[in-house]
């Protein structure tokens, strides 16, 4: 519709003149004609046109299709590296977990170990200490035992000298 304005059109349309009550109907049907669009392509439309608006739409179409398809191979590829993501770490946690839980048995089990040693030394010491109170003692008594024998043979020396002074004189 180059160079139509709206009061051409107006004029085309005014009732009462001429092609029997048409008016200017008849110059619309002319100017659609003429400018293919309508009938066919009559008047030098190219009817192919319509086609290839057709199979456009239709390509359209189907690469929206392939489009939604990557996009949801892309999604699915990214929920599933993020499930065996999610995955590893929850088993790294639970190995982890596990191993933290036989090195605390371990830590344990060698503090309980340290405890008994511990318990065995002070009763080992303590033995040793009332062993060496006895041998003191033993060794107390027996130098006292050999310091009153010696006194007592130091003094029947003493008394046999003594007495034998007094038989002298």
């Amino acid at each position: 519709m180059d160079g139509l304005t709206a009061s051409d059109v107006a004029l085309m349309n005014r009732d009462g003149e001429g092609c029997n009550g048409w008016g200017g109907m008849i110059w619309l049907f002319a100017i659609l004609a003429l400018m293919g669009g309508g009938f066919g392509g009559f008047g030098g439309g190219n009817g192919n046109a319509i086609q290839a608006d057709v199979n456009r739409g239709f390509d359209n179409q189907n690469l929206q299709a392939q489009t939604r398809d990557i996009l949801g191979a892309v999604t699915n590829g990214t929920a599933q590296s993020v499930a065996a993501t999610n995955q590893v770490y929850h088993d790294i946690v639970g190995y982890v977990g596990d191993k933290y839980s036989e090195l605390q048995r371990d830590v344990a089990a060698l503090a309980v170990g340290q405890a008994n040693m511990l318990a065995n030394q002070n009763q080992c010491c303590c033995g040793i200490q009332r062993a060496i109170d006895g041998v003191n003692y033993n060794a107390a008594m027996n130098t006292a035992s050999i310091n009153a024998n010696t006194t007592a043979v130091g003094q029947k020396i003493l008394d046999t000298i003594m007495g034998n002074k007094i038989d002298e004189m």
